[in-house]
């Protein structure tokens, strides 16, 4: 594919606007200058035609004619001219002038300006009627003799100093686009340094390399800034979401391989020796137990991956107090099982956006978490809580709590802050990675708190996004199976 360049045709664009321009302005220069010119040589061919009527002298004889006196006359040797009287009477023409030339300036039949070719040669002539007085001294007024002059110059020298105000132009016009044209392109390839600079340090992103540091220049360039944040943030989300997909696709097959690394052995050791029935099922259940636990496993990564890189469903919504007596019905008998006493606090709807599969999902891991560490025979609190438009979903277990050390990584997935604890009660580690997700994809907030010996507290806070005067009794939908444990 060709590629083009931006400041390359910017720079082509400008200097072929400004050749235009130049061009333009020289020709309205020339066709002014040939105006002005044309006038002045009309005003000069008027003013020669006057010197011929004042040529015309009295004549002395007794029919008081007038003739012209040629001697009196300074011309260019090149013009024509001619002096009639109205009856036609030939006073004066040009010395040596040919009978085309002649024939030529008697076909102008009205006064003015005319246009003539002469043997091939441009000219341009005036008719003029005059009137010349004639014996003033001796007649009172004199007597009036109209005549009238045709005069022609040559329009050679007209056109040639034409050319010269052409040549001028164009000369200074193409040395004025040469300054302009420089300076031009050193302005714009100077402002459009910036984007240079954006480009360049853009190629170098890689699937290898996600190292971006927009250009301090593009930062302060008004059009760049928001184009260099936008790929700063981008590809920063995709970096992130590239890191989450290795970690998950390494961590996924560390555990899978412990998972597969059990049912070996467990095969292992039922081939070895004979067994009898009783031990082959023994065995078999364990088998079909380990099976599960990476069914779910599987399971719960993909709702993660589902939940960390799909969008969130538009207009989503569901009853978070409804969610959570749900759930608590459901693990209530896990609770009894384990002599744990479950409080749950949820009264009138509180509406927050997420679909009814992930609020249960949300009420769910909490609780099955808190049941999970809670102390042999103590107490687990589930609660909702409105402050205005925010609702707080409270979970808080009496357990052995969690060290200070492990408090910032308890969202991370496949964390277990008591391995050995946890893989025998079945967890992978992705309960609260799969909560941080769900409430972080309708927009809010997830914080854990713990005091070694004296339980955990986890607040999820929501949006509310509809009134609870709004919200249409729903059924309750009952899971066929229980979130599995996934303790921290």
């Amino acid at each position: 594919m060709r590629h083009t360049s931006l400041s390359r045709q910017l720079i082509v664009g400008i200097l072929l606007a400004e050749l235009a321009c130049v061009l333009l302005f020289a020709g309205v220069a020339i066709l002014h200058e040939m105006h002005g010119r044309q006038r002045a040589f009309d005003v000069m061919l008027r003013g020669r035609a006057d010197s011929m009527l004042g040529a015309i002298h009295d004549a002395e004889d007794t029919q008081d004619n007038v003739y012209v006196y040629s001697s009196e006359l300074v011309l260019p040797k090149h013009d024509l001219w001619e002096v009639r009287t109205p009856a036609g009477h030939i006073l004066g023409t040009s010395p040596g002038a040919s009978p085309a030339a002649m024939t030529a300036l008697g076909s102008m039949r009205t006064d003015g300006y005319v246009n003539l070719h002469v043997n091939g040669e441009g000219y341009r002539g005036i008719r003029y009627d005059g009137v010349r007085v004639i014996d003033r001294d001796e007649i009172p007024g004199g007597l009036r003799r109209p005549v009238t002059i045709f005069y022609a110059s040559p329009t050679r020298d007209l056109w040639r100093e034409a050319l010269e105000a052409v040549r001028f132009y164009v000369l200074a016009g193409g040395l004025l686009l040469a300054l302009t044209g420089i300076a031009l392109i050193w302005f714009l390839r100077r402002r459009l340094a910036p984007l240079q600079e954006l480009a360049d340090v853009a190629s170098h992103v890689s699937v290898r390399s996600w190292d971006f540091k927009p250009p301090a220049t593009a930062l302060q360039t008004a059009e760049l800034a928001p184009i260099a944040r936008s790929i700063d943030e981008l590809l920063d989300g995709l970096h992130q979401a590239f890191e989450r997909q290795r970690q998950l696709t390494g961590d996924a097959a560390h555990e899978l391989k412990t998972s597969i690394a059990v049912l070996k052995s467990s095969l292992q050791l039922l081939s070895m020796n004979p067994r009898t029935p009783e031990q082959y099922q023994t065995g078999l259940d364990t088998l079909l137990t380990d099976t599960e636990r990476m069914e779910q496993l599987a399971a719960r990564m993909l709702a993660l991956a589902r939940l960390e890189e799909a969008p969130a469903e538009e207009g989503a919504s569901a009853d978070l107090a409804l969610a959570l007596r749900n759930v608590a019905a459901r693990l209530s008998p896990i609770a009894e099982h384990k002599q744990i006493t479950l409080e749950v606090g949820a009264g009138s709807p509180l509406v927050v956006a997420l679909s009814s599969d992930d609020a249960e999902t949300l009420c769910s891991n909490l609780i099955i978490n808190a049941l999970q560490h809670a102390a042999p025979s103590g107490q687990v609190t589930a609660s909702l809580d409105r402050n205005v438009q925010i609702v707080t979903l409270t979970v808080v277990d009496d357990g052995e709590g969690i060290p200070p050390e492990a408090l910032p990584h308890v969202f991370e997935r496949f964390y277990r802050a008591d391995r050995s604890r946890s893989r025998l009660s079945g967890g992978a580690g992705l309960g609260l990675s799969i909560c941080k997700a769900i409430v972080e994809r309708a927009g809010g907030t997830i914080q854990i708190a713990s005091t070694l010996g004296a339980g955990t507290r986890v607040t999820a806070s929501l949006a509310i996004t509809l009134n609870s005067d709004d919200l249409r009794e729903e059924k309750p939908e009952m899971r066929e199976t229980v979130e599995s444990f996934d303790p921290r």
